[in-house]
């Protein structure tokens, strides 16, 4: 009976070590499964900072298009970090700096309105302007880019009055006004040599009352005169000459008009 105990405590005693070794066993694998289920860094993946110089030294080296893929790479990889929202402007000025005027126009718009309060919000804006400006057409084409360069700088000046970029921005804004009135006088010289005194009629009329600060005041009102003259309505031809003598008497206009009424 003693032997058989002592078998069996022997038996017993090898039975749990066999299982200690078989769970240890087992816990080792275990722990090396889930080292090797653990994600491992990326390899190859530049920072943000790496990102944003490399993107600017191709920038700076006119190598736009190595500097727009570098600019977007930053952004889609590091969406939260401060160095996107710069790379977004500097995208803007890579499709600027290689004359792709809508995009950068785009780009200038996005970030002034998602960071109008950002240092370079104000720059954004101003460029904007520059987008359309760098599209303005001659007097005698379409001016839907002066139109908008016009809007973006208004837009500037309301936002921005005391930017170090606010006197540019006066500044070509009297331009494009100037551009405009000069369509609208192109406009009207075609109706009138076309004897569309009517359409002629409106066109001056509409520079005005829209762009009475462009210079092309006197010019209007005398072909307003001579326009009205031709309708065979003398009077208010008059009214138009006489306006052009009080108000404009040095005008190359004024000596035209005062020989008008004379023959009247």
């Amino acid at each position: 009976m003693i032997n058989f105990l002592k078998a069996l405590g022997c038996g017993y005693l090898s039975f749990r070590r066999g299982a200690m070794t078989a769970l240890l066993f087992l816990f080792s694998i275990s722990v090396l499964v889930g080292c090797s289920s653990a994600p491992l860094p990326m390899q190859g993946k530049s920072a943000p900072s790496d990102l944003y110089e490399k993107g600017m030294t191709a920038y700076l080296g006119e190598r736009y298009e190595d500097a727009e893929t570098t600019f977007k790479t930053l952004m889609n990889e590091f969406p939260l970090n401060r160095l996107s929202v710069e790379a977004q402007l500097m995208l803007a000025d890579t499709y600027y700096g290689m004359e792709r005027y809508e995009d950068s126009a785009s780009y200038y718009t996005n970030f002034s309105a998602l960071h109008p309060t950002h240092p370079k919000a104000a720059y954004s804006m101003f460029q904007k302007g520059m987008s359309h400006f760098k599209e303005v057409l001659s007097v005698d084409r379409d001016q839907t880019a002066t139109r908008k360069a016009l809007f973006a700088f208004e837009d500037f000046l309301k936002a921005y009055p005391d930017s170090a970029y606010t006197p540019k921005g006066k500044e070509l804004i009297s331009f494009l006004r100037k551009r405009l009135a000069e369509r609208e006088i192109y406009i009207a010289g075609y109706y009138f040599k076309s004897k569309n005194y009517k359409g002629a009629l409106g066109r001056f009329r509409d520079v005005l009352k829209n762009y009475p600060d462009t210079g092309f005041t006197d010019t209007a009102l005398y072909f307003i005169g001579e326009s009205y003259m031709r309708l065979g309505e003398k009077k208010l031809a008059e009214e138009a000459y006489n306006t052009i003598i009080s108000n404009f008497p040095e005008s190359p206009f004024a000596r035209g008009a005062m020989d008008r009424l004379k023959d009247s």
